[in-house]
């Protein structure tokens, strides 16, 4: 082993073992030195190879065929004071009687050839006498054996913040629980989240696997982050859950009065802060929330709540939310200097901000304003704020405070940047956040602004004019494809705000957006790597294509996109999600001969890769298999081929339970799933009785189900908010099984493997 090493640590070490050091080179590679001491060289030469080089190495120092000393070293610069801690663990007093690390400037000739070799600290160490000695030389074998076992360590080079961040947004939009906290768990070994940034994190994960009621009923979650005024996503999240927690009931009701009074004994009583700044944010419930909260207060303002239900999507029914009549309300022009002190003292920065504007600019009411504005942080109050500023006189800018006028200016400066900005797109198209973002990634215009801007648009964007203009949304779909570089990547990185925005679950898709959805999948589709999450987004984006309508060559272009998809994940660890992909083609409309060619052949695809690991199938595989090629008008000998192949020697087949008058119930929207799943476990288990559920809200039959099947699965993939804490409540703290996806063979698949 020792001659077999590379010719440039032969070099060194024919230094090392050398005068005056006892032991040459030349007897090691000769094998005329003695056993025992060739051995412990031997061991931590060893070490020098493979992936061991990383290893500390600690050689002998002979007089007159006896080692009377050993110098270690760590194989690089670094790792010096942890090798020190680690002889001293193994040797100590107990043994040593000379422990010392060699300085830089030491003459010591052994010393120097290990520094010009490696560059990192030496140490020498000796024993006492002939007993020590021995003893340090078996501690050491001990040690040398135990570095050759220690596994490897690997540094993991730590993913940007932004990476991260994509992927759980893309585990949140896909409803992967597991996915989003495994990226949770990834963002504290950055070391860059605080116990605040942590809080934030929960609240996301809640809400964006729809556990509303679980962020609005934790009342010191709530005011510990109210205090901390939270970023626009936040706050938008902890409003929604509120809202949809204790609003959406009683607004059901059509009664205003109730609303109100609800609002203000469960909301805006218990959390006022929560409603110092709406920040910009656009989702409605938050803006039906600042409307009742306004209608709240002891003078509520009809300017205030008029602006907010402007902000409403078209077709909103307003009237509940529109202001009582009162004794106490006062018109605009009734606004006083003291109300609006009174709205900035109470942390009521929107509020107080329009009051200040209504009245004559003086020192107090412009130094008031500033300080709005950095607490509102939209553009819109900072233009807002200029325009005010741009009418008064000179003399009174000066009489400002420094740090007043500072933030002026710094103001000034952020909106001449946006308007550098703005100026890259057409006039008409300014006023949409979106097609700014699109056009500035085009142009290549502070790419990094455009990156963090994005990460609020969900909350703070107005997407319904994309949303409606079939138009606009080509164009803006148009410039994303056509990016490269760095802004392709930031285009991609925002994938799921893009989503989120212009396909939100409460609004129905229309055909205007097609061409966003299409550009959505493939954006995906190209990743380098697809995880559950990105392939869980894939079948959605499906889905919703087909519903909005495709065309023949549209259609084509979606199958040779996902045949792309397919062929990178084809395995059984994916089989269930190919068979639901396949089972929504089956089911949705087809718009011709030639695309019912292109999703046989996508099928005909996943059959041939199963053949791969046909004999890991088991019937819960081939049922859904089977149904599939009758959907497909695949002759049946294929699915046969594939039983032949299949666990069919008894020892291998895993253990079926004895379901006989057991109840197994499932709930899913997917009613043609469900149906499906249905016929394959009756099948599967004869004898048992399979119940579906498809209840878009809690209902007596739902909650008796839950309490009273033997097996309970439920497609939350494919279900209601109200459904799941129907659930939830009447299972008694108990979890159902949870299926992956929301076809059938997902369905099968967690039974089975619940069973198992």
């Amino acid at each position: 082993m020792i001659e077999h090493l590379p010719t440039q640590e032969q070099t060194w070490l024919a230094r090392f073992f050398a005068s005056p050091n006892g032991l040459s080179w030349l007897s090691l590679l000769n094998g005329s030195t003695p056993p025992h001491l060739a051995d412990t060289v031997r061991q931590w030469l060893a070490l020098l190879a493979g992936s061991r080089n990383g290893a500390p190495l600690v050689l002998p120092f002979v007089r007159d065929g006896k080692i009377t000393g050993w110098y270690a070293t760590t194989q690089g610069s670094s790792g010096g004071y942890e090798l020190g801690d680690e002889i001293n663990a193994w040797l100590g007093p107990t043994w040593l009687s000379r422990f010392e690390r060699v300085s830089d400037s030491s003459s010591d000739p052994m010393a120097s050839v290990l520094r010009d070799r490696f560059g990192g600290t030496v140490y020498r160490f000796t024993g006492p006498d002939d007993a020590a000695m021995k003893a340090i030389s078996a501690r050491l074998s001990e040690f040398a054996a135990v570095l050759a076992r220690r596994p490897v360590a690997t540094r993991t080079r730590a993913r940007p913040v932004g990476a991260i961040r994509r992927d759980f947004e893309r585990a949140l939009l896909a409803g992967d629980e597991a996915q989003a906290e495994a990226m949770i768990a990834e963002f504290k070994q950055t070391g860059r989240l605080n116990e605040e940034n942590l809080r934030y994190l929960e609240v996301r994960l809640s809400a964006g696997l729809g556990l509303w009621p679980e962020i609005a009923r934790d009342h010191w979650l709530i005011k510990t982050l109210a205090d901390l005024a939270p970023p626009p996503q936040i706050l938008s999240d902890l409003i929604e859950a509120l809202y949809r927690t204790y609003i959406d009931p009683v607004e059901a009701t059509g009664d205003a009065e109730v609303i109100r009074d609800v609002f203000a004994r469960t909301i805006g009583g218990p959390y006022p802060k929560l409603f110092a700044s709406r920040r910009g944010i656009r989702a409605p419930r938050v803006v039906k929330a600042f409307a009742l909260y306004e209608q709240i207060q002891t003078n509520p303002d009809p300017e205030i709540i008029d602006a907010l239900l402007d902000l409403l999507p078209t077709g909103t029914d307003a009237a509940l939310f529109q202001l009582l009549p009162s004794p106490q309300t006062m018109p605009p022009s009734a606004t006083t200097l003291d109300e609006a002190d009174e709205a900035y003292d109470d942390w009521q920065f929107d509020r107080a901000f329009e009051f200040y504007l209504r009245l004559p600019p003086s020192k107090k009411t412009l130094s008031r304003l500033v300080s709005c504005v950095s607490r509102i942080g939209t553009d819109e109050a900072r233009d807002r704020l200029l325009a005010v500023v741009d009418k008064v006189e000179k003399e009174l800018i000066d009489s400002l405070a420094p740090a007043a006028r500072k933030n002026l200016d710094s103001l000034a400066q952020a909106k001449l940047e946006t308007s550098s900005s703005a100026r890259i797109a057409p006039k008409s198209e300014n006023l949409n956040p979106w097609m700014r973002w699109a056009e500035q990634l085009r142009t290549g215009v502070d790419l990094s602004a455009a990156e963090q801007d994005v990460q609020s648009a969900p909350t703070n964007w107005n997407a319904t004019e994309i949303r409606e203009d079939g138009q606009l949304a080509k164009k803006f779909a148009d410039i994303l494809s056509g990016l490269d570089g760095q802004a392709s990547e930031i285009a991609r990185a925002a994938v799921p705000q893009v989503y989120a925005s212009l396909f939100p679950d409460e609004i129905e898709a229309t055909p205007t957006t097609k061409p966003i959805a299409s550009l959505l999948l493939l954006m995906i589709a190209l990743d380098e790597t697809l995880s559950r999450a990105d392939l869980d987004l894939l079948a959605r984006l499906t889905v919703l294509m087909i519903e909005q309508g495709l065309s023949s060559d549209e259609y084509i272009s979606l199958i040779g996109d996902l045949e792309d998809v397919q062929k990178r994940i084809g395995s059984y660890a994916y089989l269930p999600w190919s068979l639901d992909v396949s089972e929504v083609l089956a089911i949705l409309p087809c718009p011709s001969d030639a695309a019912r060619d292109a999703r046989l052949r996508l099928f005909l695809m996943v059959l041939g890769q199963a053949t791969s690991f046909a004999h890991r199938l088991a019937e819960v595989d081939l049922l859904p298999l089977e149904m599939l090629a009758k959907d497909y008008g695949v002759d049946a000998e294929a699915i046969a081929a594939l039983k032949k192949d299949a666990k069919s020697d008894e020892s291998d087949i895993e253990y079926q339970p004895n379901l006989n008058g057991k109840t197994i119930g499932i709930y899913t929207l997917a009613e043609s799933a469900g149906a499906r799943a249905k016929t394959a476990l009756e099948e599967l288990f004869p004898g048992c009785k399979v119940v579906v559920n498809s209840d878009l809200v809690a209902t007596a039959q739902l909650t008796n189900l839950a309490k009273t099947a033997d097996v309970f699965v439920f497609a939350w993939k494919s279900s209601s908010h109200q459904a799941f804490y129907c659930v939830k409540d009447a299972l008694g703290g108990n979890a159902p099984i949870y299926a992956p996806g929301k076809g059938t063979a997902s369905i099968l698949r967690a039974v089975f493997d619940h069973l198992n």
